[in-house]
């Protein structure tokens, strides 16, 4: 199991937030930069 499942993105510029379900390889892109890893508990990156 990757160590990408179950954590949590969000964009920088818009907030969205998505839980990772099923690593599929590639990166998650969302208002044409990459999410990134959201710290459990807060609005910060990792």
């Amino acid at each position: 199991m990757s160590d990408r499942v179950k954590r949590i993105y969000f964009c920088r510029h818009c907030g969205s937030e998505l839980e990772f379900l099923k690593d599929g390889g590639g990166h998650i892109f969302c208002c044409g930069e990459e999410m990134i890893i959201k710290k459990p508990g807060s609005n910060s990156e990792e």
